[in-house]
Formats: C-alpha cells, sequence, structure tokens
C-alpha cells in the first residue's frame, strides 16, 4: 500500500525470513563465521540459538544461499514436533530420499546411510539444519546423534546444525545430553541489535528496496525504535512496517519520535505487553525513548605504555620490553584470569631459561582489572615480554566477540606471532582461538582436556572448540589426556606435561606473609585467630556472573552458618556480595554465627588464605578449586541451583546440593579418603616445565622462534 507513495520497490519490512535482506550485524557476522567454520569442518553438531525473532532462519537461510551444492548436500528441519520414528522420515524428505511406504525403523535408518555414503563417495558432505530445535524432544535428540555415528572410513556422514530458542541450551545441559554435548564443536547466541546496528538495520532494509530518504527519520526517531523493540529485527520489522504505513495514512514524509511513540504505544496495547511472536518488550507508554545506554566497550588509555593499532583502537600495555613492534617473533598466550595469569607466567619462566624461544607475551581480551595480579607481577610476571589489556568489556557476547576481534586482529597485523597459546574457556578466550585459527596461525592448548562435567554448558562447550581446533594439548593429568582420547582427538596431538600450576602457586605463594598475618589484616580478634589456627574453612563463592546469582547467596549463607557451628569460616566478600548480603535474606542468616566477613583482598590474598585451610567452599564457578586441589586443600563446590553434574570429579574435589548435612558429610568424607584419583605425572618442583619447554623446542621450527639477542626483563612502564 504505501510502498509506491514512497517509491519503493517492494516492502522492506516484511515478516518472513529473507536472505536478500540480511543484515551483517556484529552479532550475525559472528554467528555466520561459527556456520561456516562448521560447514568447513565437516562433523559434530553446531548449536544456534537466539530469541524469537533474533533472526535465525534469516542466518542459516544466508547460509544456505552462500554453499556450493557441488560440495555440501543441505537439507533442513522446519517441523520439529515429532517422535524419533516420524524424524527419520522427514530427514528422508529433507534430503529428496524416497522411502519404502511403511518402512520399519531400521528400513529409515538403512536408506538413509546409504543415501549418505553415496553423497560421501561423490566427495561431497551432508549437512542437515534441524529448525526450532527446542521443540525436539529428548528421544529425538539422540536419534539425531545417533545418526552422527554413521562413518565411511574415518570421516562422519552427517554434519547437523540445532538451531532454536533459548530453551534449546537448557535442554542440552542435562546429564542425559552428555554424549551429545562432547560432540558439539561450536556453539553461539544471537542477542539483540545495538542502537546503532537498530538504525544501521532499518537503513539497510530500505535502501534494499530503493529508499532514498523518503520518508524521513526525525530526531530521536531510531531512538524510539531501539527502545520500542530491544533491537530484535523481527520486531523492528513489525513497528517499521506500521510507521511506514502510518506516515502513508497521515500523508507525511516525515517520521518524528512522537509517531514512534504512538505507534509503538498502539502495538505494544495490541499485542497485550507480552513477549512472544512480534510482541513489543515491555516499555510503558509515555516513557521517554531518550539515547541508548552506550555498551561499555575499551578501557580508556590509563598510564603506562599504548600501543597504537588502528584509528581510535588502544590497548593498555602494562609492561613491555622495549617496542613490541622490535620483538623477534613472540608466542601470544591469550589468558582473562588470575589463574590462566598464573600459568602462562610459569611457561614464560620455562621458555625464556632457553636463548631460542621467542618471548612470551600476555593478552588478556578484558580490562586489566580482571586479572587482579597487579601486586605479583615483580614475582610472577617477571619473564613476560610484555602484558596487554585488549580493555574490550562489553554488555553482550556479540558485542565482545566483536571487539575482541578487532583488536586483536590489530595487534596480529603489528607483531606477527610465531604461534598462539589459549589458557581458559571464556567466550573471549574462544573468540581468540576462533581468529587465530582463522588467521592460519600455529595454535597450542594449556589445560588440554579439562572438563569434569565442572562448569556450565557454554565453558564446556567452549573447551571442547577450542581444543579441538588447537594443534597442539598440553594436558595437566592423564585423566584429561585419556578425556581428549574418548573426544576422538588423536594421541599424536596430545603432550601430558603434568600440573604447571603448581610451580605457579610456588612463586605466588613464596613471598606471602603467614595465614596468621594474612587473617589479622582482615580484623580477626585474637579469639578468632586462636579459633582459626585450629583450622577454619574459606569460602571463596562470589556474587558474579558464572558463580552465584544474588537470589541463590540465602543457600550458601544457610550452609555457612551451619558450618560455623562446628568450625570457624572464613569468607571474604567482594563489594557485589557485600551489597547482596546487606540487601537480601543472608543479612539475618549470618548475624551472630560463626562466620567472619571480611572485605575481598584480592586474589593473591585469597591464596594465601586457601593455603592455611582446611576447606575451600565454592560456588558453582569452582572459585579457588583448581588452586586448591594443586596443593592438596579439599574443595567442595555447591550448587544451589540444585541440579549436580554427573560424574566423579577426582581430587580432593566433593560436589553436592547447598545443603548442610550434605556439605558436612562431603567433608568428613574427603579429609579421611584423600584424593580420589591416581595421579602418576611427576609434579616435582620445575618437572611440567620442563617438559613443555622440551616439546616447544620441537614443536616451533627454528624459523618461528629465532631471535637475535635475548630478551632482558621487562620495563614497568605503567607509571611512566
Amino acid at each position: 500500500m504505501y510502498e509506491s507513495h514512497f517509491g519503493l520497490t517492494g516492502s522492506p519490512f516484511q515478516l518472513n525470513p529473507d536472505p536478500s535482506f540480511y543484515f551483517d550485524s556484529r552479532g550475525h557476522s559472528n554467528a555466520l563465521s561459527y556456520l561456516k567454520f562448521g560447514v568447513h569442518q565437516g562433523e559434530g553438531f553446531i548449536v544456534v540459538t537466539g530469541e524469537i525473532g533474533a533472526g535465525k532462519t534469516t542466518l542459516v537461510r544466508t547460509l544456505l544461499g552462500e554453499l556450493d551444492a557441488s560440495e555440501v548436500v543441505a537439507a533442513q528441519i522446519l517441523n520439529t514436533q515429532l517422535e524419533s520414528g516420524e524424524l527419520l522420515q522427514s530427514i528422508l524428505t529433507a534430503f529428496a530420499v524416497a522411502a519404502p511406504q511403511g518402512a520399519s525403523k531400521a528400513q529409515l535408518l538403512a536408506t538413509l546411510e546409504a543415501f549418505l555414503t553415496e553423497v560421501a563417495a561423490q566427495g561431497r558432505r551432508a549437512l542437515l539444519i534441524v529448525d526450532e530445535a527446542q521443540n525436539l524432544g529428548p528421544e529425538a535428540i539422540e536419534e539425531i546423534r545417533m545418526l552422527s555415528n554413521f562413518q565411511l572410513g574415518n570421516h562422519a556422514l552427517l554434519q547437523s546444525f540445532l538451531v532454536g530458542q533459548p530453551e534449546l541450551r537448557k535442554q542440552l545441559e542435562s546429564p542425559a545430553m552428555e554424549q551429545l554435548r562432547q560432540r558439539v564443536i561450536a556453539s553461539c547466541h544471537l542477542g539483540p541489535l545495538t542502537a546503532d546496528e537498530t538504525q544501521a538495520y532499518v537503513e539497510h532494509r530500505l535502501r534494499r528496496v530503493g529508499w532514498e530518504s523518503r520518508p524521513a527519520f526525525g530526531e530521536g526517531a531510531f531512538a524510539g525504535i531501539y527502545a520500542w523493540t530491544g533491537g530484535i529485527p523481527r520486531r523492528i520489522n513489525l513497528l517499521c512496517n506500521r510507521l511506514l504505513l502510518a506516515a502513508y495514512l497521515a500523508e507525511t514524509d516525515d517520521i518524528s519520535a512522537q509517531l514512534v511513540e504512538n505507534t509503538g504505544a498502539e502495538l505494544s496495547r495490541e499485542t497485550g505487553g507480552v513477549r512472544g511472536p512480534g510482541a513489543m518488550p515491555l516499555r510503558e507508554p509515555g516513557k521517554p525513548a531518550g539515547p541508548a545506554e552506550p555498551v561499555r566497550g575499551r578501557d580508556k588509555p590509563t598510564a603506562g605504555r599504548v600501543l597504537a593499532l588502528g584509528a581510535g583502537e588502544v590497548v593498555r600495555v602494562a609492561r613491555a620490553h622495549a617496542d613490541l613492534r622490535d620483538l623477534p617473533q613472540p608466542l601470544i598466550c591469550i589468558a582473562d584470569t588470575p589463574l590462566g595469569y598464573m600459568k602462562v607466567s610459569a611457561l614464560a619462566a620455562a621458555l625464556r631459561s632457553d636463548a631460542g624461544m621467542p618471548p612470551v607475551v600476555l593478552v588478556n581480551p578484558g580490562p586489566a582489572s580482571v586479572i587482579e595480579m597487579e601486586d605479583a607481577a615483580a614475582d610472577l610476571g617477571h619473564a613476560l615480554a610484555a602484558e596487554i589489556h585488549l580493555g574490550v568489556e562489553a554488555a553482550s557476547v556479540s558485542d565482545g566477540m566483536a571487539g575482541v576481534i578487532m583488536r586483536l586482529g590489530e595487534l596480529f597485523d603489528e607483531i606477527a606471532p610465531a604461534a598462539v597459546l589459549s589458557e581458559g574457556n571464556s567466550d573471549a578466550v574462544l573468540t581468540c582461538v576462533f581468529l587465530s585459527s582463522k588467521r592460519g596461525l600455529p595454535l597450542a592448548r594449556l589445560g588440554a582436556g579439562q572438563r569434569r562435567d565442572m562448569q556450565t554448558l557454554t565453558s564446556d562447550l567452549n573447551a571442547v572448540m577450542a581444543d579441538r581446533m588447537s594443534e597442539v594439548l598440553y594436558t595437566p593429568t592423564l585423566k584429561t589426556h585419556y578425556t581428549l582420547y574418548r573426544e576422538g582427538i588423536p594421541a599424536s596431538r596430545m603432550v601430558c606435561i603434568g600440573n604447571l600450576l603448581r610451580d605457579a602457586l610456588r612463586i605466588a605463594l613464596a613471598p606471602q606473609p603467614p595465614v596468621s598475618e594474612l587473617l589479622k589484616a582482615l580484623g580477626l580478634s585474637r579469639d578468632l585467630l586462636r579459633r582459626a589456627m585450629r583450622g577454619f574453612v574459606l569460602v571463596s563463592a562470589q556474587v558474579a556472573q558464572g558463580d552465584l546469582r544474588g537470589d541463590e547467596l540465602p543457600k550458601v549463607a544457610r550452609v555457612a552458618r551451619d558450618l560455623g557451628k562446628e568450625t570457624l569460616v572464613v569468607w571474604a566478600v567482594t563489594p557485589a556480595t557485600r551489597e547482596a548480603i546487606a540487601t537480601g535474606k543472608a543479612e539475618a542468616l549470618l548475624q551472630r554465627s560463626g562466620v567472619v566477613l571480611a572485605p575481598y583482598a584480592g586474589y593473591r590474598v585469597q591464596l594465601g588464605l586457601m593455603r592455611g585451610a582446611m576447606c575451600v567452599i565454592a560456588g558453582p564457578g569452582w572459585g579457588l578449586v583448581e588452586e586448591a586441589d594443586t596443593v592438596d586443600v579439599p574443595s567442595i563446590v555447591l550448587y544451589p541451583g540444585g541440579e549436580v553434574p554427573a560424574g566423579a570429579p577426582g581430587g580432593v574435589i566433593a560436589r553436592i546440593p547447598c545443603d548442610s548435612v550434605a556439605c558436612m558429610r562431603a567433608l568428613h568424607e574427603i579429609l579421611e579418603r584423600g584424593r580420589a584419583d591416581d595421579e602418576v605425572v611427576d609434579d616435582t618442583e620445575g618437572a611440567a616445565a620442563s617438559r613443555l619447554l622440551e616439546h616447544m623446542r620441537r614443536w616451533l621450527p627454528p624459523a618461528r622462534r629465532s631471535r637475535s639477542s635475548r630478551v632482558s626483563p621487562p620495563t614497568d612502564v605503567s607509571n611512566n
């Protein structure tokens, strides 16, 4: 109706997914890269999730349009409310394969396997895309997993993409999905567009149909569109379609902020303010749209060396040896936690003992504050040629990935690395691994094979994918070595070096004062100090992303209170945790209990307290657990959500629901039994570092690691 009036060649805001209107936002671009990577791998599962209307189907159709039919045979299933038997028939139909009338399940499987084998014999790959996968029942998902067992020689015959709403991730987190999770090689989530992307998205769709600034969007109009839609593409289409219709009916060529406000309120009333397909977000009519909240981005340059990357792009270099661009090809080590910092520092110390090895540059994707090791740099970071903090601190995964890709890519351009080594399982670390792989850089992995069912689904998937993409996998234990073997990783890629963290902890803990002095500095009275010397429990759980939610805090506080009746409990809390205690039910639980609440004094102090504790009580984020396990201090991981990962974690670690009786029982059991696993890897001082150095001498060719002179100790330039 309004198209001809405004001189448009078609409808710009149709609700049906159309790849020709694909908008390459940062989030969608990253997701498409993951999908292309998955197709290139040709095996396993790719999981893509997103809210209703986030653009998942458009993304998939864009991918399908780019595939070469001579290389990939792709099929898509749209109706997923099926039983396992019906699913097999649907898969055959999607691949245009005729099945015998009334065929049994065995016959359907045989028909499908024959088809897939024929495809492989032609040198092509088969790809199955399951849309709305959150509707699949457990039996249907298991059926799809079983199909991944079809092989010709060593090559999988079928690869599957599972695309669905966020509920799909919850399904895959269940213990019953463990085998499928082990075959997931990539996972991504489509978030909403930012305010700037929302404007670019609207203009992009209009230009696709010949828009020439008629109608024009007035000041505040795009901010209003973003406020009403929350950046969800389908909601943007719904609102903008109505806006153009309203402008046409009002015989105006201007879309004002007021028109957006009125139309948004009208649509909200029509949908009842309820989220759903095409529904508008819950914003009260009449509330000023205002500018969108800025996404937290790069740190502003602080005192210290700054390495310029590009126009307006900087990263903070805390310590550097001369000019980074004058360094011989360095080994870039990716880490974004204090734990990772310690491991990389121990690695750097090992490599620095050999003049033929490259200098080590630590790259932290986030701000320097997340490392928390400023006070330890003199002891731990002396062997690093430089510490670089990219400063990416985004409000969403997609924003963070885009920032990391941009800055790390520019860093690679400036200091061409000999190789890249990663440690950790965060989205940011995985993004660094993905970019390094895409650049064709040699990739190594520190702490490979660490699953132990101990982390969230996302972290486990990230770990699996990072391990799969890495050329060399350094494992800390025989158990992690075997984990990789069970996941199908060739033994030729694995090197069991032992626990490098043990060496790092020796360095970090050596200058620490006695535990009694640390406790005294936290404000413990003389009586409490005497109690602590008879034994105390250290609580490491905090209110933080990946650990505790505010509403879970009272459950942990109740366990701490009950433990406090038996022994002294020390809980050094971060400001966020202290605020949550003060404003919630935990305050009343902890009053007049045997729990000492003290201000969090930094990671290194936590390590010192851990050394003297009889046990560490952690939350789902496993704070201090790996460190405690390394020095044989027992740990108990509490799961306030109730669902405890299956399987034996090994070491001196127990995993239990958030229950006081279970906690006391677990503490007594692990104190009595000692270590639950039998590690035969030599972990004497320097053993892990020695094995790592020996392997890197063989792995890094001379061309990659030659340097004309020894790297002198780094100069701290943070105060210059």
